[in-house]
């Protein structure tokens, strides 16, 4: 069962901090994504996060980040990538959204300029651009 409560709680430390991070474009952090509705990603663990890739990181306060994860998920709109350690991760790309960056709490990997390529491909394909 979702633990909403706790997460508000979480959500409403993460509001009053006045901290914030600088991600920068292909940089992976792990991110306090919280408790969200139905098919919506989620965070795990007692910060309720999950890695996140920064796509755009042009806003004082906000970026642009796919949700990750360890699941290896063969989709149409899901990308499968390498960090530089080996891990693979699958970039949900249909679940691209923007975050605070409060929300931010520790950067993880940078990924590789082939591994980006991969999901900007997935991303215009998404997006028909």
């Amino acid at each position: 069962m979702k633990d909403f409560h706790d997460w508000n709680k979480k959500k409403i430390k993460i509001d009053e901090n006045e901290i914030y991070n600088h991600p920068k474009e292909k940089e992976i952090w792990w991110c306090s994504i919280g408790v969200n509705i139905g098919s919506e990603v989620y965070g795990k663990g007692t910060d309720y996060t999950r890695p996140v890739l920064v796509i755009n990181a042009e806003g004082s306060e906000s970026f642009i980040g796919i949700p990750l994860t360890s699941n290896i998920k063969s989709r149409k709109y899901a990308c499968i990538i390498k960090t530089d350690d080996g891990i693979l991760h699958t970039a949900l790309i249909y679940q691209i959204r923007s975050f605070d960056k409060r929300r931010l709490t520790e950067r993880k990997y940078i990924l590789s300029n082939d591994e980006y390529i991969k999901i900007e491909e997935y991303f215009k394909k998404l997006y028909k651009l």
